[in-house]
């Protein structure tokens, strides 16, 4: 295993690599039950969790979060909050957790009024900070809330715990609710403490909706952590993000130490062993990652790297590992690769207020509810919005054909299209019901073909055998009439696609990789890996790369605060782009940058 891992040995001064073995934690699924439902569609089966009552609603054919929600009068997001899961689709047969009554707490709030709160000008009295007799120096007082810790606030204010707890001696036996604590002002420009007046009504606030707007409203602080609601004494500081002298970044991969020890290296040489295929994806990722580390430590980077053998097999070594005390003192992490895992060390995260990366997870649920993660890889349903947009940007006169494959768990993909280009082509004073047609599969496609416009034909599916039975079909058509197929990135994997097939039907993929040689940082990192490590890179190297420069480099000039600016940091990488956006609220990052491709000459090239 040593001589495995030489070729990784850093040899920077200011970084040090630790590396440590943990597997992971085996998957749950939700059980789910059938229930009957009356006449005006709510179920009769119900649950009592934590003292809440639920519906327990089952998801019936076309059905919608939207119809299930107007059934109970409620909100998609009361739905969601309930169900994340949802956030991905649903499909009939689900079993949804559906609130009793519409939820009142914050927890429980629709995004739509979140925001609605977070934009509305708070009337506020100011006053001088009360301190007693013996303290000849004033003090910021803050108010304890749900979910908050000594370690949160001693991140908050710059101080230690102990100090925290010398000038709270009540604090000494830990926090709780609506305590109110003080801190030296010293460490903040502000000083001054701003108690809310009673509620106004709605009246009273749209009369001065106008005029607030006008006003000037105090910052609030820079940092990589959710605005907490305040009811009693409220807070107001402006201060920058954390920046500091050394960074101490984790990287949790599935290296496999323990199996690959076993593996003889002259073997693995010569070509007679392979490494297990997740050990060839963290070892590649972790190869572009210490280029970029290279290359930032040139530019002052002054960092330590921790890196932990972590994936989806052994919940007692995930267990182990994420009691190790160095944890809490990561500004930033990198991984896990696998859905599980990851799940436990975000939650971490965002009990320790530590940014965290996901490379390679599409799915939406590992944002909801933690503003702490940044998602790279876009979800499928975002790679058929970007399809969408495209399309009608493109061929919006021409004739469009949206492909039904009667496939109703993946019907989500099927809306997400029809929505997205619909809204697209009202935008554009286009009539939908002229510009795109709907086929239940081929054979419905085919009555639909014209030889008069070009017919773009989308199959937003999944389905290996479905699909290839499709092209096979479409592309007998392709002499008479001009096609032009739009499909998924998975499409590409299939062994049983004819390459000739999807170059005559000049195919177009959403893809969230392409590298491009022609880009001089691409060129930067293939010459830097020829010369380090002898072989050619893989896209795991380029992964690596890009998501490491870019995160590290943010932390390292934005300091611990760098999420709240991340939106507006747009970053043209070797494999990818990344343009990040948070929805909904008080959730994760998403990168929302798709590339569209086409086969052309019998190659992928870029078509957007």
């Amino acid at each position: 295993m040593n001589k495995l891992f030489n070729q990784f040995q850093l040899s920077i001064v200011n970084f040090t690599l630790v590396l440590l073995i943990i597997c992971s934690l085996p998957s749950y699924a939700q059980k789910k039950g059938k229930e009957k439902v009356i006449d005006n569609g709510k179920s009769k089966k119900t649950i009592v969790e934590d003292g809440r009552k639920f519906y327990l609603h089952t998801v019936e054919k076309k059905q919608t979060l939207f119809a299930i929600a107007k059934i109970y009068n409620l909100t998609v997001n009361d739905i969601v909050l309930e169900n994340p899961d949802a956030i991905d689709g649903i499909k009939p047969g689900d079993v949804l957790k559906v609130p009793f009554e519409k939820p009142k707490t914050k927890p429980k709030e629709t995004v739509k009024k979140q925001e609605e709160e977070k934009t509305k000008p708070k009337e506020t009295t100011t006053k001088p900070i009360e301190v007693a007799a013996s303290d000849t120096s004033q003090y910021i007082l803050d108010t304890v809330q749900k979910g908050q810790t000594l370690y949160s606030f001693s991140k908050k204010y710059a101080i230690s715990q102990e100090r925290i707890k010398a000038l709270n001696p009540s604090a000494a036996d830990g926090l709780k609710i609506g305590q109110v604590l003080k801190f030296p002002s010293d460490n903040k420009k502000t000083v001054v403490v701003k108690t809310e007046k009673p509620k106004e009504t709605r009246k009273e606030r749209e009369e001065k909706k106008e005029k607030q707007a006008e006003q000037k409203v105090t910052a609030m602080p820079i940092e990589a952590k959710p605005k907490e609601e305040i009811k009693d004494t409220v807070v107001k500081t402006v201060f920058k993000p954390e920046l500091k002298k050394q960074y101490n970044i984790a990287y949790f991969l599935p290296f496999h130490a323990e199996e690959v020890s076993t593996i003889d290296v002259d073997k693995l040489i010569s070509g007679d062993e392979q490494l297990p295929a997740k050990t060839s994806v963290a070892l590649s990722f972790y190869e572009g990652a210490l280029i970029a580390i290279d290359s930032l430590k040139k530019q002052n980077l002054n960092a330590k790297i921790y890196v932990y053998d972590m994936d989806d097999k052994d919940s007692i070594n995930i267990e182990r590992i994420m009691k190790k005390p160095e944890l809490a003192k990561m500004d930033l992490m990198i991984g896990p690769l696998s859905g599980n895992s990851f799940s436990i060390v975000s939650k971490y995260a965002k009990e320790h207020s530590i940014s965290i990366i996901s490379p390679l997870i599409q799915g939406n649920k590992i944002l909801f509810s933690n503003p702490y993660v940044c998602k790279v890889l876009p979800s499928t349903t975002l790679q058929v919005e970007q399809i969408a947009h495209f399309v009608v940007d493109s061929f919006s006169t021409q004739n469009i054909i949206l492909v039904d494959n009667a496939k109703t768990k993946e019907s989500s993909f099927f809306n997400a299209f029809k929505s997205t280009a619909n809204n697209g082509l009202l935008e554009k004073g286009l009539a939908t019901s002229d510009s795109v047609k709907q086929a239940k599969g081929l054979t419905g496609v085919e009555t639909m073909l014209v030889e008069n416009k070009t017919n773009v034909v989308v199959l937003p599916s999944l389905d290996q055998a479905y699909v290839t039975e499709f092209v096979r079909g479409l592309r007998s058509k392709h002499e008479k009439f001009k096609i032009i197929l739009f499909g998924l990135q998975t499409w590409t994997s299939y062994d049983n696609l004819d390459f000739e097939y999807l170059n005559d039907l000049s195919l177009h993929i959403a893809s969230n990789t392409f590298i491009d040689y022609q880009n001089p940082t691409t060129i930067t990192v293939l010459n830097a890996y020829r010369n380090k490590y002898k072989t050619e890179p893989d896209m795991s190297v380029y992964q690596g790369f890009d998501i490491s420069y870019y995160f590290i480099s943010a932390l390292q000039k934005q300091g611990t605060g760098f999420l709240k600016t991340i939106a507006d940091n747009k970053y043209n990488g070797t494999e990818t782009t990344f343009t990040f956006k948070q929805y909904p609220a008080e959730s994760g990052f998403e990168n929302k940058y798709v590339h569209i491709l086409k086969y052309q000459d019998y190659k992928l090239v870029k078509a957007n």
